[in-house]
């Protein structure tokens, strides 16, 4: 059994993969904007409980996609209650095995050493600006909190993972599809520039596609069970695609099917295009937004992904938030096809969706 919760993350991202027998791994991808935490996440987290009776909830893996508010605020706010009782000598509210999660500073650092340390005094500075500072102030907390916790080092992968980096846990074979060569290089020319410019906005852009964080974005394999699920974080699709031919699993002959679909960015149209989906197809496509912030999902790209599936194809799009716009051209669009359309309900903390059958 391979199960996934997606939380009700407003226009951000948090969602809980169970795996195992009888479903006791956990891993918690991302924590969604500020709220989130305070809100569904913090409750939800209590209601697993530990390994043994009157142990603290335990996460086999906690992992951040990237650094961008709507993805990590929560993750922030996790390890400040864990960093606040091991400060005064509290029993930890969670039990957590290992932390994956790329700094930007050591991605840059990989391929030009000494660089993130020339512009760090800029972003010091830009760290006192709500707008310019946020992600960059939110990295350095996950970053401190990995150290104090004794969580750094991203076990069992053994440093950032990127294109090509895969491990076993517990059953779970994982994959890093992004990022790859070709962001890191972007990277580190963004942080060239803002060097040379003296200028931290050239690294701190703001929620912008093609963005800093967004480059950075952790895109995930994950097969169990001989299912598998492809988590895209917010990365851009072409660089999806291009990691999946890379490591071999998508070729010209035909499209990649696994089993659930994460949407990158939301399902905004800047992020993908139609042949996204001619080339990766799923049972389970998800959306996570909310469409107040944020105009995701864009109708575009509903239309791009209905559009790539025959008329008699049966999969599911599922919406982790009723978003009017996104449910009426989902309504449109279903005429003469036999895809479905699943929706939190406002009394569920989180849509659940399980692949495959009990052994």
């Amino acid at each position: 059994m391979f199960t996934f919760e997606f939380l009700d993350a407003h226009h951000g991202d948090c969602f809980l993969v169970h795996w195992g027998a009888p479903q006791d791994r956990v891993m918690l991808v991302d924590g969604g904007p500020g709220g989130v935490y305070r809100a569904t996440l913090q409750g939800h987290l209590l209601q697993l409980g530990g390994r043994d009776g009157g142990d603290p909830p335990h996460l086999d893996v906690v992992c951040l996609s990237h650094v961008d508010d709507d993805h990590a605020d929560g993750l922030v706010r996790l390890f400040r209650d864990m960093k606040q009782a091991q400060q005064d000598g509290d029993a930890p509210p969670y039990a957590v095995d290992t932390l994956w999660f790329n700094s930007v500073e050591e991605l840059v650092d990989r391929r030009a050493p000494g660089l993130s340390a020339s512009v760090r005094p800029l972003l010091e500075r830009a760290a006192t600006d709500a707008a310019a500072g946020a992600s960059y102030r939110q990295g350095r907390d996950i970053r401190d909190a990995a150290t104090a916790l004794r969580l750094d080092g991203n076990a069992p992968f053994g440093g950032p993972l990127t294109e090509g980096a895969a491990a076993v846990l517990d059953d779970l074979d994982v994959t890093v599809v992004a990022p790859d060569d070709e962001a890191l290089e972007e990277l580190e020319e963004r942080w060239r520039k803002a060097k040379q410019r003296g200028e931290p906005d050239v690294i701190t852009a703001g929620y912008v596609d093609g963005s800093v964080p967004n480059l950075s974005s952790i895109v995930l394999l994950l097969r169990h069970a001989g299912r598998t699920a492809l988590l895209t974080g917010d990365a851009r699709g072409d660089r999806v695609l291009s990691g999946l031919r890379a490591l071999g699993v998508l070729d010209d002959a035909e499209p990649l099917h696994v089993d659930l679909l994460k949407l990158p960015h939301h399902g905004s149209d800047r992020n993908v295009e139609a042949d996204f989906f001619e080339q990766v197809r799923a049972d389970h496509y998800v959306i996570s937004a909310d469409g107040v912030r944020h105009h995701h999902p864009s109708e575009d790209t509903l239309r791009w992904l209905v559009e790539s599936r025959a008329p008699d194809d049966a999969y599911v799009v599922h919406l982790t938030n009723h978003i009017p716009f996104a449910e009426e051209e989902l309504t449109r669009l279903r005429e003469g096809r036999a895809f479905d359309v699943d929706v939190r309900g406002p009394a569920e903390q989180a849509l659940l969706i399980t692949i495959g059958d009990p052994p």
